[in-house]
């Protein structure tokens, strides 16, 4: 179940309270079979999220991870399992995932594993889970520098998901994930991609967000519902993904991490870049790719990298998950709706288009 509205309290406490209808709403919160996850930087307003549900909850009950990729790996998932272990949890406990997108990775990661499965719910705070990391299923965790290699599909039962908590956002956050929602546009064309051209709204304009939500819960999900697993369609999601990842595994690499949604702004241009030389409408996706760059470098900062970091962005790009063996396979707009995945590429068209960008997108 996925709700989207504004009185995210009342939803919750409703849901929270039908999940334990034997009890009534005071002792939902001493429950010992509910446990919430958060991130250092959502921790107070997790708290303070959760005392205007349901009341206080033990404090063993509340686990704080680190933020971000900080928290996507093997020594992060252990300490939840243990904390989970040492509390009791069984196989009937439900762990509620308060937070961005890295941590709703991880504890979705860990609550699909733990003793096989335990039941998760995802409340998203920032605008990149809201409208991709929070829906679909997909939970994972980092191998070292590679993104996502190890995880699981695996749905959050329930999702609530509010533009209220926008406004609690620096603006970095903001702008890494408006980077999905101009990959979203890219998918839907028409009216969603003429509304990614305009101006991020205010994120204190509840209306103009929640729309921009709906329509982009909507879009993601259908494709998911289409192909859970990631055998065909949903790879269309992967959109600017290949060479994002690369990017922002480059920048882990060089310990100068950048958020994910600035790699992936940047690789929709590098990869608009390459659907250009295997285009049947060579001036439309021309004209994508001149409107992505507008868009991109009004908001986005540059990632710099030398020719001499070409080979180690062409390693992280030929161990991406959606490729065949040695075939790169990449997924592709040729025009705004006009989408295709398994686009076989050569590396040569690759390493001309990242020497393009040699010094402009450190």
């Amino acid at each position: 179940m996925i709700w989207c509205g504004l009185d995210i309290a009342t939803e919750f406490s409703e849901a929270l309270s039908s999940r334990f209808d034997t009890i009534s709403d005071t002792k939902i919160a001493s429950k010992p079979d509910v446990f919430f996850l958060c991130s250092q930087s959502t921790h107070s307003l997790c708290l303070s999220f959760i005392d205007d549900c349901v009341g206080g909850i033990p404090e063993s009950h509340i686990l704080t991870i680190p933020n971000g990729d900080e928290a996507k790996n093997l020594s992060v998932c252990e300490t939840i399992f243990n904390w989970l272990r040492d509390n009791n949890a069984q196989r009937s406990s439900l762990l509620i995932n308060i937070g961005g997108g890295a941590l709703c990775d991880v504890g979705g990661f860990c609550a699909s594993t733990y003793l096989r499965g335990i039941e998760f719910w995802n409340i998203p705070t920032t605008l990149l889970a809201m409208v991709d990391a929070s829906v679909g299923g997909k939970t994972g965790i980092n191998l070292g520098h590679y993104k996502n290699y190890i995880g699981t599909f695996s749905t959050a039962t329930h999702i609530f998901i509010t533009p209220h908590w926008l406004k609690t956002l620096p603006q970095n956050e903001v702008l890494s994930g408006w980077a999905e929602v101009i990959k979203h546009g890219i998918l839907l064309g028409g009216k969603a991609w003429t509304q990614v051209q305009q101006p991020i709204p205010n994120t204190n304009d509840h209306q103009t967000w929640l729309s921009i939500l709906e329509w982009n819960i909507k879009i993601k999900s259908r494709i998911v519902n289409a192909d859970f697993e990631e055998k065909g369609e949903r790879k269309l999601l992967n959109l600017g993904h290949t060479i994002g990842h690369a990017l922002e595994s480059l920048c882990l690499d060089q310990e100068k991490p950048i958020p994910h949604g600035f790699a992936i702004a940047w690789g929709l241009v590098m990869e608009s870049a390459l659907a250009i030389q295997l285009s049947t409408q060579r001036e439309a996706t021309e004209a994508l790719h001149q409107q992505l760059k507008t868009i991109v470098e009004g908001l986005y900062t540059s990632i710099h990298f030398g020719e001499n970091h070409i080979p180690k962005l062409m390693s992280y790009i030929r161990a991406d998950k959606k490729n065949d063996h040695d075939k790169l396979l990449f997924s592709m707009a040729f025009a705004p709706g006009e989408c295709d995945f398994n686009i076989a590429i050569s590396p040569e068209a690759v390493i001309q288009v990242l020497n393009q960008y040699v010094g402009q997108t450190n």
